[in-house]
């Protein structure tokens, strides 16, 4: 792959809540690029597992105050996702849609990202941060 993906999540998030927002924007970029996903693999006792990804895809952590501007740095980029405040908030899917329309995109607090780009351009965005813990 040419392009450079990575997570970018809330460090103050608690665990349980990074790993979801993490595997929700993980099935978004699935879908998105489905050839990032490789091949059903085999056991030796033919038990069928599905792909996974066949790229690397860091997690990195990030405070609340800075998603917003890293989410803004990365509007060049190819591929910019984000799970906003308004999905944790929202009892469905045609809710979380009514309250992402209600708003301009400087109203939602992104508690997510995930970026895909050029090597050089993801790292300007977030070369400096760390991995979450």
């Amino acid at each position: 792959m040419s392009q450079k993906p990575v997570l970018i999540l809330d460090e103050a998030l608690p665990t349980g809540l990074k790993a979801n927002f993490a595997a929700v924007l993980g099935m978004s970029l699935g879908q998105l690029r489905p050839d990032l996903v490789g091949a059903a693999t085999t056991t030796q006792d033919g038990q069928v597992l599905g792909g996974i990804t066949t790229v690397a895809l860091p997690v990195l952590g990030a405070s609340a105050a800075d998603l917003p501007t890293l989410f803004a740095a990365a509007a060049g980029l190819p591929l910019r996702l984000a799970y906003m405040r308004a999905a944790f908030e929202a009892r469905d899917y045609a809710d979380y849609s009514a309250r992402i329309a209600a708003a301009p995109l400087a109203g939602h607090a992104p508690q997510a990202i995930l970026l895909a780009g050029p090597r050089k351009a993801v790292d300007r965005i977030c070369g400096s941060l760390p991995l979450v813990r």
